[in-house]
């Protein structure tokens, strides 16, 4: 449980890395942020943003030294990174940006409802401490009369 807690703590951190970097590059760069009016056009730009975001993740893995199928506790992988370390890296960076390209929408989806099921409960929180407070006494002027 821990690698996963792990694996899931570095492949998030390289995804909103990427994320925020080809956010970055799509506000510099107007063929690449600005959607298209024809539909093809749409789609190849779309598809160009697919493959930023992925090359993106696969240098920052690269260069982190992110060993993700160590993460994960897959073994298959051992005589590869001893006989051949550089196609070990790169099998390992192309997997990053494939994680990177069809996961992060997913994982992103997931954050949405833990960040929406923290809202909740600190709203559930609130509602509670409020109602355990003594109600205050108004004071009117009647009440100074008395």
């Amino acid at each position: 449980m821990e690698d996963l807690s792990r694996f899931f703590t570095v492949i998030g951190a390289v995804f909103a890395a990427a994320k925020g970097i080809t956010d970055q590059v799509k506000a510099r760069w107007p063929w690449l942020g600005e959607p298209r009016d024809d539909p093809r056009e749409e789609k190849q730009r779309e598809l160009w943003v697919i493959i930023f975001n992925a090359v993106i993740a696969a240098l920052l893995a690269g260069l982190a030294a992110i060993d993700v199928f160590a993460l994960l506790g897959l073994n298959a992988f051992v005589g590869l990174k001893a006989a051949y370390p550089g196609l070990y890296s790169l099998i390992n960076m192309v997997a990053v940006g494939l994680m990177s390209t069809f996961g992060s929408p997913f994982l992103h989806e997931i954050l949405s409802i833990l960040i929406e099921f923290k809202e909740n409960i600190r709203l559930r929180n609130q509602m509670a401490t409020l109602q355990l407070l003594p109600a205050k006494k108004i004071r009117t002027p009647r009440d100074a009369n008395d």
